[in-house]
């Protein structure tokens, strides 16, 4: 029989044993052409593409990038799937190198095996991804605002098949340098030698857990400026920690149980515990690796999933009110746009909670001392009006005296630990205001940091609250050019009112142009560029996710014989078929949510790095990821045990 020939019978009567890793290179092969597909679409030019060439360029660049962690991630997963297999199969080389075959003409069998499923895997990812092509197309058609109609592009197809059988080819030769002849008689001779019980250190079982509790309350405790300085130590304690959890700690876990007469002798459970110690020995590095690639996996997602949900509050564009419109000069008197503002929302059936009309004065702030941080320029805004709108927003009311003015500033201030901090904005005592030629001096006598109108969305920034009586006094001798009445206005649903911004845009026109803001409209091109990142992020988190459940599916199958022989002797001692599905559950339940375990734990404490930083409670988000994830892994779970049950029953 010809070598291929032997190759080619063996892929067909072990497909059990590469079923996942074909698929999982199949959905790399499909994830890359999809994306390439993109990159190369006829229609993705700058001359028919919407919004900010910098933005669309970036959405461009990021495809890139995602084919090249792609590349990246498929070096590694097909290396170390390879690898596995090669351990494996040590008995099998052995014998045929029994019956006469070299070291070089199994490295050809293997080859040609690998060879074999690379081409289906290329074969079957490429024809997913023309068949899931058209719906990525359509779903960058909502998110960018352009035509993309359906379109295969031969470029995608060649550069797909040509990086990817080379990866393969490239990554198995290298791989089948592991075959040798001392390894597989010490294969041969290994398979008949009982397992000595697995020993474990206490020292390293001790420095796991230290490394992991120290990792996660730096992670808890860091907060501003300091988390992105801390990332890194402590990406390298968890890891180090994770390390030793599961080849160390995890065993030592294992060996107390089975002391434990009250859990051991409990039903079933002296086999079940007798065997996971040494499976955990067996599988230590594989979940090791299983938990990091699945923390990589979790973060991320619920890294970019909490910035799509808190676009409004970290992007800028959350402002007091969620309409904004500035009257001033020509338009002062306009009350017929106001009321027809009114009617474009109540046509639309948006609810207005509130709906404030502020009159201020715009005056030269000339103080004592030239100085580059103050603006020339500057609002005023009485006592009264600005404890209406603080009430409304739920801040506290302030009073001003005589001749003192509160400065204003439009931002809340953050120190290095991501507080709000009083930190002086405005760096004088006095300050000398200036109108129609006079000019007056007042005491600063405090600052308030984050404004109650959108003024900083249309060109006004800074601004001093006035007593009364002495805002009135300049009202008195103002002019309308220095008049600019501000209108803010506070929706129930402002999310739903991106139509209607649009409709009052177009009403008011020109003359309101720079004088009108609403923050839906920049929060719909902000959360279709957020959207574009987590559906993106998403897809190539599921690829990691989908590469650390395989990478437990090789090692479960390339034992699976070995573990038949040890049910088949649990059958003839009189252990039913009922006790035996209960045995390979909690075996098979253990190595593959011990790892999710671990990696939500690391995930979700990296995640309230990120509630640091950001000042924002990201928990509730954590969860909703986790549990998805969750969902994927006991389906997975579900259809893993039942195809081991069969075959351990069956094979």
């Amino acid at each position: 029989m010809k070598i291929s020939n032997m190759a080619l019978s063996n892929v067909k009567g072990n497909l059990y044993r590469y079923v996942m890793y074909y698929l999982s290179n199949a959905f790399a092969v499909t994830a890359f052409f999809i994306f390439a597909n993109f990159v190369f679409h006829p229609s993705l030019n700058f001359k028919n593409i919407g919004g900010h060439p910098v933005a669309q360029m970036g959405v461009i660049n990021s495809m890139v990038a995602c084919q090249v962690i792609i590349v990246m991630f498929s070096v590694l997963f097909v290396g170390y799937s390879t690898s596995i297999f090669l351990k494996s199969r040590g008995r099998e080389f052995g014998l045929l190198s029994l019956y006469g075959m070299t070291t070089n003409q199994i490295r050809k069998y293997v080859l040609i095996e690998n060879t074999i499923i690379s081409i289906l895997s290329i074969g079957t990812g490429i024809l997913s991804g023309v068949v899931f092509s058209k719906l990525f197309l359509m779903a960058m058609e909502a998110f960018m605002d352009i035509n993309l109609p359906f379109n295969i592009s031969f470029k995608a197809l060649g550069i797909t098949a040509l990086i990817f059988f080379t990866l393969f080819e490239i990554v198995s030769t290298l791989m089948l340098f592991k075959i040798k002849n001392k390894e597989i008689i010490q294969q041969i001779k290994s398979s008949k030698m009982p397992k000595e019980m697995p020993k474990f250190s206490k020292k390293k079982s001790i420095l796991g857990v230290s490394l992991l509790i120290l990792g996660y309350g730096i992670a808890w405790i860091v907060e501003g400026a300091l988390v992105p300085l801390a990332m890194i130590p402590v990406i390298l304690i968890v890891v180090t920690g994770s390390y030793f959890i599961f080849t160390q700690f995890s065993i030592a876990v294992a060996n107390k149980v089975l002391k434990n007469e009250n859990i051991i002798y409990k039903k079933t459970n002296i086999i079940s515990y007798s065997q996971m110690i040494f499976k955990l020995q067996d599988t230590a590095k594989v979940l090791f690796l299983a938990a990091t690639l699945g923390a990589i996996t979790f973060t991320a997602t619920e890294t970019i999933y909490s910035f799509f949900t808190e676009i409004s509050s970290i992007s800028g564009i959350d402002t007091p009110e969620d309409i904004a419109i500035i009257q001033k000069g020509e338009t002062l008197k306009d009350k017929q746009s106001i009321e027809r503002v009114k009617e474009i929302l109540k046509k639309y059936d948006l609810k207005t909670n509130e709906f404030h009309t502020v009159k201020n004065i715009k005056v030269k702030n000339e103080p004592k001392k030239a100085n580059d941080s103050i603006r020339e320029e500057i609002l005023l805004i009485s006592n009264t009006d600005y404890n209406k709108l603080a009430v409304f927003q739920g801040k506290d009311k302030i009073e001003v005296k005589e001749n003192e003015v509160v400065y204003n500033f439009p931002y809340e201030v953050f120190g290095y630990n991501g507080k709000p901090e009083k930190i002086k904005k405005y760096p004088l005592e006095t300050a000398i205001l200036s109108l129609n030629e006079e000019a007056n001096e007042y005491r600063v006598s405090g600052e308030i940091h984050g404004g109650v109108m959108s003024l900083n969305k249309l060109g006004y920034f800074d601004a001093f609250i006035l007593n009364d009586k002495d805002y009135n006094h300049i009202l008195e001798m103002t002019k309308e050019d220095n008049i600019v009445i501000y209108n803010g206005i506070k929706l129930e649903k402002w999310k739903n009112s991106f139509d209607a911004s649009v409709e009052i845009e177009e009403m008011l026109g020109s003359k309101y142009q720079g004088n009108y803001y609403s923050k839906s409209i920049p929060y719909k091109d902000i959360r279709k560029s957020f959207g574009l990142t987590l559906f993106i992020g998403f897809f190539i988190a599921f690829l990691f996710f989908i590469a650390s459940g395989s990478i437990i599916y090789f090692k479960l199958f390339n034992e699976v014989k070995q573990d038949k022989v040890e049910y088949d002797i649990l059958r003839k001692i009189g252990t039913t078929e009922k006790e035996i599905n209960k045995v390979i559950t909690k075996q098979i339940g253990i190595i593959f949510f011990l790892p999710f375990v671990v990696s939500t734990t690391h995930s979700l404490f990296a995640l309230k790095s990120l509630s640091n930083l950001l000042q924002r409670n990201l928990f509730a988000n954590g969860l909703v990821v986790a549990l998805g994830y969750l969902v994927f892994q006991v389906i997975y779970f579900i259809i893993v045990r039942t195809m081991y049950i069969r075959k351990v029953k069956y094979n």
